[in-house]
């Protein structure tokens, strides 16, 4: 066999393997798209299911404000801020929308893009402001970024007073670049701007300090790579705009433990399953549990590390990252030679077993592999075959 295939970890088999609920015959490297539930944490989430059926009356009514004041204050520890800043969502498009159609946005206002949105919040930004008359700006980035700092020299070039909203992602979707979301923050506060962070993948992958970032808004998901069961997000608020925010649906905007809008209009938005959210709080005790941090990412980041070059071998592409700055720990994306991808995640799927997402990207085709505890070196092998069989 060819040597560049002929890969070996010295990473140790991963003993959270059988924690997950996933397949156990398919290579799933697609948690970043969807995350993953670890069994003790969906349990949990069943226990709450279950509390909900028999007594929907104390959870939904009695109890409610206490045991969501609870979740919350968990995850505002988790992710340092105050917990009266966080507003529970059922995912980030939702949140996002709902912090976009609060924003005062006028005709002839400028609103700040990267070429790095994931497509559902692209859209949502363009079609908010084509409504209101407003122009969006899409700044134009190279791939790959030379570095960090490159991204925030390109924002300094475009951004000036006529500039009234700036959005970027913590982590990019579909080219996995780790933006650096404080330094560009706070070129967007110096402006005079608003600045709204997409963190889909941030929070679980790499520690999020929402005092230390700074940002007006915040939206980011529990599901993804905090291993929270699907249906928990969170909306950050700063203190300026907590009261400038309010939910697409209007309810009784009394029924929490908060005094500003953001909670009062959000907690309560009618009769709805609130399990996942009260199981947040498991998912974090899972992560500090098995010391997430100080074991779990830095295996997953040390296998990417470890298979990146054969990857790199077979689709013959230049790497994404010309510098380690923009890598974020657990995920990793590939351009893909010329040609027609469009069935390359059906063929790899049902050929290999393989989960791997493809993107039909403007700037070229690529997939994107996501490392989670669940994964091994075998998995990797495995994919390494499948591409050089089918590329």
């Amino acid at each position: 066999m060819n040597k560049l295939f002929e890969v070996r970890s010295s990473a140790p088999l991963n003993h959270l393997k059988d924690q997950f609920l996933l397949d156990p015959e398919v290579a799933y490297f697609n948690h970043g798209a969807y995350g993953a539930c670890p069994r003790p944490v969906f349990e949990a989430y069943q226990r709450y299911q279950h509390e909900l059926e028999r007594e929907p009356a104390t959870l939904l009514y009695r109890e409610f404000t206490k045991r969501m004041q609870e979740t919350r204050a968990g995850l505002s520890l988790f992710l340092n801020c105050e917990s009266d800043q966080i507003a529970f969502v059922r995912n980030v498009t939702y949140g996002l929308n709902m912090v976009t159609q609060s924003l005062i946005i006028n005709e002839g206002d400028k609103v700040l893009a990267t070429e790095h949105e994931y497509g559902a919040v692209d859209r949502m930004w363009e079609t908010i402001c084509e409504e209101r008359g407003a122009h969006f700006i899409r700044i134009k980035m190279p791939l790959p970024l030379e570095s960090a700092s490159s991204a925030v020299d390109l924002l300094k070039e475009q951004i000036d007073s006529s500039v009234k909203i700036v959005t970027f992602p913590h982590i990019s979707p579909e080219t996995a670049q780790l933006f650096p979301i404080k330094e560009l923050t706070e070129i967007v506060r110096n402006a005079g701007a608003v600045s709204v962070i997409d963190g889909a993948h941030a929070p679980g992958q790499v520690k999020v300090n929402l005092k230390e970032i700074g940002a007006d808004f915040y939206v980011g998901n529990c599901h993804k790579w905090m291993l929270s069961p699907k249906g928990a997000g969170f909306v950050y608020a700063s203190r300026e705009h907590e009261n400038r925010i309010r939910p697409p649906a209007i309810s009784w905007g009394n029924i929490s433990e908060g005094t500003s809008s953001l909670l009062l209009e959000n907690d309560w938005q009618g009769t709805t399953d609130i399990s996942s959210i009260l199981a947040v709080q498991d998912a974090i005790n899972f992560l500090n549990k098995n010391k997430w941090f100080e074991t779990v990412v830095p295996r997953s980041n040390h296998l990417i590390a470890e298979f990146n070059e054969p990857i790199l071998g077979i689709t013959g592409m230049d790497d994404l990252y010309l510098h380690t700055d923009l890598q974020p720990p657990q995920m990793r994306s590939y351009l893909l030679p010329e040609g027609d991808h469009s069935s390359l995640h059906t063929e790899l799927f049902h050929r290999f077993k393989v989960d791997v997402p493809v993107f039909l990207h403007p700037k070229g085709s690529m997939f994107r592999i996501s490392i989670q505890a669940y994964n091994d070196a075998s998995d990797l092998q495995r994919l390494v075959k499948a591409l050089r069989e089918i590329l």
